[in-house]
Formats: structure tokens, sequence, C-alpha cells
């Protein structure tokens, strides 16, 4: 007969907890860590095949039973999944529900209980028997109030089943229950996984993957025995893995989510950059159960963002003056950082050049916006204001006439700008303001620096302008600051950063600063990089001989920045660069020196994932450049060209030997490599100059 009973948590109680007057039972411990195990290794398990063939391992092995078996039930179908002991291969076999005796007792709810063939009737008796089933007690795996599915214990022969066996078969169901919904959910991601074309990966909760789609394997070639774990970093290039390794361990500790691009190495050799997002998957206590990420090639836009930005560095060289004039009584420096992130150019302009006549005309301006569109713009406002200043002595009706051309070409584009003029005889400025911000001067490093007036609505704005004209007379050792907002902005506390500026003005005054530009900007910044572009043209009415004759041994420039901000190393190079010009000239060893100074940059950029420490030092005979950083070193430069044609660093590093008088690598203080590179370069004089800081 069919005895059916409804699943209790009383059965537990009774047969698998000890009473409490009771003394620890030693074995009832020892069955409790064990089940313990079975449960720990069925929520490790990634499917729900794995799932089941643990839990029927489990009940084996807990119940001494010979026979245990899942099924699913599925559109009024039982499927046996899963089966240890049984006669023959059920696997698979597909049973109609109306052919399960038992299916309405199950579907109920109910537990199953056959300790002989004689109560399983005559119909089901030779049924069961013929898979090797002599008694059998199973139970319901319930979703909810839906049955989806069953668990079952048996012998081949008649036999009773004890309460802590039925309870074990009750633990197990439930169990494989919880686990089957949180599996249904994943496999269905999974198997969505499966059919985009990206690396999709999961990890358990400490970072160990467990799972990747298809993808990584077709990518990488690796086997999945050897991506399992900790496999995957075999994958990634050694330049990028340290970073890698710092990144994901401090996710894995924060919970905070990561984004990181890395190069992969796919399964015939070259690599790929990619981009990685990993995000935690927590339970409803916040704990995070599991991580899930995407993994996406982007070798096709590096590659085009890189000739993009070669691109645009190339215009924005041809947009900006590649020299400012030099006179004896007048040093004009300037400066320019764009907040474009990936490409270097933007939307703010200066310049300053000189006339026949013996007059010096400067401009600055702003253009709305940033990026491609803004620099082209800019090339044509700065290239109509060079033009017409040869034919205007007059800078409002400079800015008058390039309102005219903005409205007739119909850019659109609202800009703020400033032209000038510096007569013959050094004795006046004079010059007009669009929209721009007013003009900082300072006459006395005691005093504060002030504003000079300013006015007018933006070009574009209308489509005729009626601007004035401001004349300053010129002081010996007074000092002119001219920006963008960019400079003033970057905290977005316009006073406090106009404070600054006015301060870093009035230290210029009466001082021999080599790069007075890069001293504000620095002094301003913080080091920090703008929130918009940022131009500064410096005008100093100085001795600029009488500085140049001023020699200070040691350190004469130095730079600090991440190896992960590409921008900070771009702008240390570009100011090395401007640097060695206008120390030594624009030669053809000014340009190796640049060579050296990209190269080793390069270098430095891609094997050292840290601070590094750019130093120019004049020793009284030489010029030395010192790189140092916190990386892992370099062993030497090689005096050869590297055999494989393909390995740049080699390649870079035979450069610089060549290239340079002298090469020294050394263990660095801050713990990673020193390079010490004396330059093939000469001052312009005998005299070495120098910058007061």
């Amino acid at each position: 007969m069919l005895k059916a009973k409804r699943n209790s948590k009383s059965t537990l109680e009774t047969s698998c907890i000890s009473k409490k007057a009771a003394p620890v039972d030693e074995q009832l411990v020892l069955e409790l860590e064990t089940l313990a195990g079975w449960w720990s290794r069925m929520a490790e398990a990634t499917t729900l095949d794995e799932i089941e063939s643990v839990a029927l391992a489990g009940l084996v092995s807990l119940t001494g039973m010979d026979v245990a078996y899942t099924s699913r039930r599925e559109a009024g179908v039982w499927t046996v999944t899963g089966h240890i002991g049984l006669t023959g291969d059920p696997s698979g076999v597909a049973i109609p529900e109306e052919m399960v005796p038992y299916a309405d007792a199950l579907r109920a709810g109910q537990t199953i209980c056959y300790e002989a063939p004689s109560e399983m009737g005559p119909d089901l008796a030779p049924i069961l028997g013929s898979i090797g089933l002599g008694s059998l007690y199973g139970v319901p795996i319930m979703k909810g109030d839906e049955c989806v599915g069953g668990l079952a214990i048996g012998r081949p022969v008649a036999s009773t089943f004890a309460a802590r066996d039925r309870a074990l078969v009750n633990l197990f169901a439930s169990h494989l229950s919880t686990l089957a919904k949180n599996r249904e959910l994943v496999q269905s991601l999974e198997t969505l996984a499966e059919s985009v074309p990206v690396i999709v990966l999961r990890t358990d909760p400490n970072g160990w993957i467990n799972w990747y789609n298809r993808r990584w394997y077709e990518f990488t070639g690796q086997t999945r025995e050897e991506a399992a774990g900790w496999g995957w970093q075999t994958a990634h290039h050694p330049e990028d893995f340290l970073r890698v390794m710092e990144e994901w361990p401090k996710a894995l500790a924060t919970g905070q989510r990561i984004e990181i691009e890395f190069r992969l190495k796919r399964y015939d050799g070259p690599y790929h950059w990619h981009l990685a997002r990993v995000e935690p998957v927590r339970d409803d206590k916040g704990k995070i159960i599991s991580w899930y990420g995407t993994v996406v090639d982007i070798e096709n836009q590096k590659q085009a963002l890189e000739r993009t930005k070669r691109a645009v560095e190339a215009m924005q060289q041809a947009f900006l003056p590649s020299r400012l004039p030099t006179r004896s009584s007048i040093q004009i420096d300037a400066t320019y950082v764009s907040a474009e992130e990936e490409a270097r150019v933007g939307g703010d302009w200066y310049d300053a050049f000189e006339l026949a006549d013996g007059r010096l005309c400067f401009s600055i301006g702003d253009i709305a916006g940033h990026g491609f569109e803004a620099s082209i713009a800019v090339g044509q406002l700065r290239q109509s204001i060079y033009t017409l200043a040869r034919l205007i002595d007059d800078p409002a009706r400079i800015l008058g006439e390039v309102n005219r051309v903005l409205h007739a070409q119909n850019l659109g584009a609202l800009v703020t700008a400033l032209v000038g003029f510096i007569d013959r005889d050094e004795t006046t400025m004079r010059y007009a303001t669009a929209g721009h911000p007013p003009p900082i001067i300072a006459y006395r490093p005691d005093e504060p620096a002030t504003t000079l007036p300013t006015g007018g609505p933006p070009l574009g704005a209308v489509e005729e302008l009626a601007l004035s004209n401001q004349t300053i007379p010129i002081e010996r050792n007074m000092v002119v600051a001219l920006y963008t907002d960019g400079i003033t902005e970057q905290g977005r506390d316009v006073l406090a950063g106009e404070a600054k500026l006015r301060a870093a003005v009035s230290k210029l005054v009466g001082t021999a600063f080599l790069r007075p530009a890069s001293f504000i900007y620095e002094s301003v910044l913080e080091g920090h990089l703008p929130n918009d572009d940022a131009a500064l043209l410096v005008l100093h009415f100085s001795d600029v001989e009488a500085a140049q004759r001023f020699i200070r041994p040691g350190i004469h420039k130095q730079w600090r920045f991440h190896a992960s901000d590409a921008k900070a190393s771009h702008v240390a190079r570009r100011e090395v660069g401007l640097f060695l010009r206008n120390m030594c000239g624009d030669t053809d060893a000014t340009f190796e020196s640049e060579l050296i100074v990209g190269e080793l940059l390069a270098n430095t950029v891609a094997h050292a994932p840290g601070l590094v420490h750019l130093i120019v030092e004049w020793t009284g005979e030489h010029y030395v450049l010192v790189v140092r950083d916190n990386g892992p070193g370099l062993e030497q430069v090689v005096a050869a060209l590297p055999s494989d044609p393909m390995n740049e660093g080699n390649r870079g590093l035979f450069l610089i030997g060549a290239l340079s008088s002298h090469v020294e690598v050394a263990p660095s203080p801050a713990g990673g490599a020193e390079l010490r590179v004396i330059l093939p370069l000469r001052p312009i004089s005998d005299y070495a100059t120098t910058v007061i800081s």
C-alpha cells in the first residue's frame, strides 16, 4: 500500500537532535560535520546536474542505501536526471505523469514510502523491480506550491526506512530546492552569456573564477583546467599584470566594482587591449555571494584612438605657436593643458608674435567646448587675428572684425577673447577684451596683484560689437598674466582660484623664473588637472639677460606624476621639451634629447605602476635627465638593436643608449629604478639659465 506523510520539521527534530539533558553525542557531531561538508560541496557545484550528483553521493554515504536518484517534473513529464545504483540507465527517460502512480502524492507535497514490493501493488512492483528497487522512500522537491521534482532512496530488496534516513532525505530535498532556485537563475544568465560576443566571467566571493563563457577559451586558447581559479593570470600581458593585481584585490577587499583596461594574449600570440568591468552580487543581507563581469576586446578602438591622438597632437602643434618672441627686456611664456582626456586638443589658444614695425601682438581666447571641432575653430580664429593685426593697429577693431567672421561663417560658437599690442619702445600696452577674464597685473612682490579692466560680450553673441581699448603704462619688472577660465575653475571655487592666481603672479616680480607660466600653473592647480581647457600667457617685463647669468648648480626643474595618469605624463614630456629648447635653442641636439625624454617616459609609464619623479639637472658641464620610479626597475640599457623587430621596449632603450652621452641605471630611493642620462646639450650662452623657486 502507499504510505503518504506530510513533510514535517518534527521528523528531523526527533531523529537528528539529541535531547537537551543527554550528554554530547560524538557520533552525532561527526554526522553533522559530515552533513555540512556535503552541503558545502552542493553549494560549490556550478550546474544543477552537479548539485544533484553531489546530493546523491551524500545520501548514499550518510544512509548506507544501495540506491538514490533524482527526477525532475516539467510540463507533466517526469525525467530521471541522476542516480546511483539503479539497474540499467534510466537517466533522461521521459515518463508521462499519468504513468507515475505516486505522482498525485508528490504534486501534493507528500512523501512516498514503499518498504516491500507487496506495498507497491501489482502494476508498480514490476516496473520498480526492473530498475533495481524493492523498497523506495521519496520526497518531492518543491518550488513554492509547485512540485518540480523528487529525491528518493531505496534498496533492491524489502527494507524499512529509519526516521534518521527519512530526515536526511527531507533535508537534502529542501537544500536542493533552495539551490535549484538560485541555480536556475544563474543558468539562464549563463545561457544568455554564451550568446553575447564578449567574455563573461563569474567568481566566488573571494575572487576565485569558477566560470567563463566560451568566448574566453576561444580567445585565449586556454582549456577549462588551465583557466580555472587564478589560471587566468597567465593570459595577461606582463606589463599590465602588476596593475591588475593591485586593483583586483583592492576591489575584493572593499566590495567596490572594478573597471580596468589591460592586454590579453590571443591564442595565436598577439596581445589585444580589453576593458573589464566586474560587479559584486549580494544577498538580501548585503553579503557578497559572487562577482560577475564582462571583458570586452577594445583593440580596434585603441588603435583608432591612437591614430586620432597623433592627428590631433599634430593639429594642436599647428594651431599653437611653436615658439614665442624673445627680447632682452620682455620674457614671454605660455602653457596649455587640454581637458580632453584622450585627445590632447581643446578649444583654448594663446599667441604672441612680432610685427614688422617692432610692435608685439598677443592674443588669448576660449571657445565654448573642447575637442576636435573646437580645435579647428581655434585655428581659424587665431589665423584671423594674426592676419588682421598686420592691417589694423586697434585691438577693439580686430575683435570686431573677428566677430563678423564668426557670423559670416555661421559657426554658432561663443568665444571669449583678448587681443593686445605692446608698442615698439615698450612704454605702453593696449588691449581689448570680448567677454574674457580680466588680465592680472603685479608691480611689486610685496603687493597683491590686481585685475585690469575687462568688458564686452563674447564673440558670436551679437552681430555688431562695440568694444573699447584699455591702455596700461609699462613699468620695469611688472608681470601681466592672461588666462582662460580653466586656470581658475579647477576646484569649482572661482574666487579661491583667482586669489591663488594673483598670489602667484606677485611672486614673479623681481625674479628670474625660466618658465614663469609653468610656475603659475603649478601654483594655482597644485598638481590637479583642470576641469576645462586651460591656457596661460605671461608677459614678464624684466631683464632677461641678467637673469640668464644667474648660475645655480643642481636641480633646474622637476616634475612628479603617476604612471597611470597619461595626461600628466604628456604634459611633463611637453614641459621638458620646452625647457630644453629655451635653454639650448632649437638644434639637432635638442631634438635628440627630446627623443631620449620621450623614450624614457614611455618605458617608465609602461613598466613602473606608481609615482614617477622626473628631474633636469645642470652640473656646470652637462645637462642630466634623471628619472626615478618605484617599479620593478631595469637591469641595463642595451647597446644593440633587439633581435625581435617587434620589441618596441628594447628598441627604445637602444635609442636612449645611442643618442645620449652616458647612461647609468641604479636602484631608486623610491624602491624602483633611477636612470641618469647625460643629454647631448650645451646652453645657448656660456652661462646656464636656472629656475628660482
